[in-house]
C-alpha cells in the first residue's frame, strides 16, 4: 500500500466507493452535507466548519462506511499538522521609494480624538454584536454512534457518542433513568443509559453552558432483542421517518428518507386533502380574466423504497401541487402518516397535451415561439413542456383536444371541441 492511500481522503473515497454508494447517497443516509464529504475526501480542509465538527463528520463517515473512527481521527490531526507546518511565510513585498511628498501630513489633537472615538464605537459595535450571535445561536447537537436507529440490539444498555458546543450538558430524556453527561472541551461526549426490553426511543438534549440556550432533541429508537438476559422482548420493527418533516412545504418531488429494519421494504402511498391556490392568471386573447377551475390530481401510484444494511432508507415521491397525505409503511411497524404541501413552482412550467384530437398550435415563451411545434399541427398523444419567467401564449386551433397542466395545477380542456381560442399565462401580481 503507497503513502498515497493512508492519505484520509484516500482512505474515505476508497472505502466508499468499495461499499458501492455515490456522495448525494452518503449525503441522504448520514445527514452530513455533500460539500463537506467532498472536502473530506479531496483533503480540502478548510472547507469544513471547524475542528469540532470535522470530528463529528469523521465519526459518523466512518462507522458508516465501517472504518475506525479513532484512526481516521488521528490521520486528519496528522495531515493538518503537516500543513501548519509546511504552510510558507509571505515575505511583505518591497515598499516603492515614494518622490518628495508636496504637503506634510499634519496629526492634530482633534484628528487623534476621532481616531480613538472611532475604535471605541467600532469596537464597541463588534462586541454587541458578537454578543448578540453568541447568546443569539442554538448549540448544535449531533449524535454520531449509533448511527441511526438500532434493530436487534443484544444487550440491555447501549453508550451513545457524539458532538456539540464545548461543556455543554447533554441530558438524556424519556428513559426510566436519565443520566447527564459534560461534554469535554472540544464538544466531544459519550453516555451509558440501560434500556428496557422492546423499543426504547433514547432522546438527547443539550444545553450551552454560555448562552444557557437548549439544542434541537435528537433521537435514536434502539429494539433491544428477545431473550437478552432471559427476558423476552416482543418482535417490533420500528419505522422513523426523517424525510418528510411534519406538515413539511416543498417544490418538486417529495423527498423521504428514515430507518427500518435492514433491508426492509418501505411502501409509501398520497391521497390528496385540498387544491393549492394557482400562483398564477390567465386572460384570452382579449385580455380578459379566464375562469380556472382546476380539477383534483389523480392519485398517484404507490412506491417503494428499500433500506439497506444499516436499514436507512431515501428516495421520494413525485405529487402535484396541493396538500397531501403521504403514507410510509413497513410490514410488521406501525406506518407513518406526514402532511405534506407540494407548492407550484416560482417560475411559469406547464405541458400541454393533445387527448383524443389533433390541433394547430401556436405556443410561445416569454414572446419567442417554440421551435418546430409553433405554427404546425399537434397531433393526438403528443406533448410539449414550457417554461417561461414572464409569459406563456398558447393558441389552439382546436380547444377541445388541448389540456394544460401549469405549475403542477391542471387545468383540463382549452374550450370546446373545435373552438380557436387563445390563453395568455402570467405569474400572480
Amino acid at each position: 500500500m503507497t503513502d498515497e492511500l493512508h492519505k484520509l481522503g484516500e482512505v474515505l473515497r476508497a472505502a466508499r466507493e468499495s461499499k458501492g454508494v455515490d456522495l448525494p447517497r452518503v449525503e441522504r443516509e448520514t445527514k452530513i452535507r455533500e460539500r463537506y464529504l467532498s472536502a473530506l475526501e479531496r483533503g480540502e480542509y478548510r472547507e469544513l466548519p471547524g475542528s469540532v465538527y470535522t470530528k463529528g463528520f469523521l465519526r459518523n463517515y466512518g462507522a458508516y462506511l465501517g472504518l475506525d473512527p479513532e484512526y481516521l481521527i488521528d490521520l486528519y490531526r496528522l495531515e493538518t499538522a503537516e500543513l501548519r507546518a509546511e504552510r510558507p511565510m509571505t515575505p511583505a513585498p518591497p515598499r516603492p521609494f515614494g518622490g518628495r511628498r508636496n504637503r506634510a501630513f499634519v496629526v492634530t489633537p482633534g484628528a487623534v480624538v476621532a481616531a480613538i472615538l472611532t475604535l471605541l464605537v467600532g469596537g464597541f459595535i463588534a462586541y454587541l454584536g458578537f454578543e448578540f450571535v453568541n447568546f443569539a445561536r442554538t448549540p448544535e447537537l449531533r449524535i454520531t454512534e449509533p448511527a441511526g436507529n438500532v434493530n436487534q440490539h443484544p444487550e440491555r444498555s447501549i453508550t451513545l457518542r457524539g458532538v456539540t458546543s464545548p461543556n455543554a450538558t447533554v441530558t438524556v430524556e424519556n428513559l426510566p433513568e436519565n443520566p447527564s453527561v459534560e461534554a469535554d472541551a472540544e464538544g466531544d461526549f459519550e453516555v451509558t443509559v440501560d434500556l428496557r426490553p422492546g423499543s426504547n426511543v433514547v432522546r438527547l438534549v443539550a444545553r450551552d453552558p454560555v448562552t444557557q440556550r437548549d439544542s434541537e432533541p435528537e433521537e435514536r429508537t434502539i429494539v433491544v432483542a428477545s431473550e437478552v438476559d432471559g427476558s423476552p422482548s416482543p418482535t417490533v420493527v420500528v419505522l422513523t421517518v426523517t424525510e418528510p418533516a411534519p406538515e413539511a412545504s416543498v417544490t418538486g418531488a417529495v423527498p423521504l428518507s428514515g430507518s427500518a429494519a435492514p433491508t426492509a421494504t418501505v411502501s409509501v402511498s398520497a391521497a390528496f386533502v385540498e387544491p393549492v391556490e394557482p400562483n398564477f392568471t390567465v386572460v384570452d386573447a382579449a385580455g380578459q380574466p379566464v375562469d380556472l377551475d382546476p380539477a383534483d390530481p389523480p392519485t398517484p401510484d404507490p412506491v417503494t423504497v428499500e433500506a439497506d444494511g444499516s436499514g436507512a432508507f431515501g428516495g421520494e415521491i413525485a405529487l402535484r401541487a396541493g396538500t397531501w397525505d403521504v403514507t410510509l409503511a413497513v410490514e410488521g411497524g406501525e406506518p407513518v402518516v406526514r402532511r405534506v404541501r407540494v407548492e407550484p413552482g416560482d417560475a411559469l412550467r406547464a405541458t400541454v397535451r393533445l387527448v383524443d384530437g389533433d390541433s394547430y398550435l401556436e405556443v410561445e415563451e416569454d414572446g419567442t415561439p417554440v421551435a418546430n411545434v409553433s405554427g404546425g399541427i399537434a397531433s393526438d398523444g403528443d406533448s410539449v413542456t414550457l417554461e417561461a419567467d414572464d409569459e406563456l401564449r398558447i393558441r389552439a386551433g382546436n380547444a377541445g383536444a388541448v389540456r394544460l397542466l401549469v405549475n403542477g395545477i391542471g387545468l383540463g380542456a382549452m374550450g370546446a371541441d373545435g373552438a380557436v381560442i387563445e390563453w395568455r399565462i402570467r405569474p400572480s401580481e
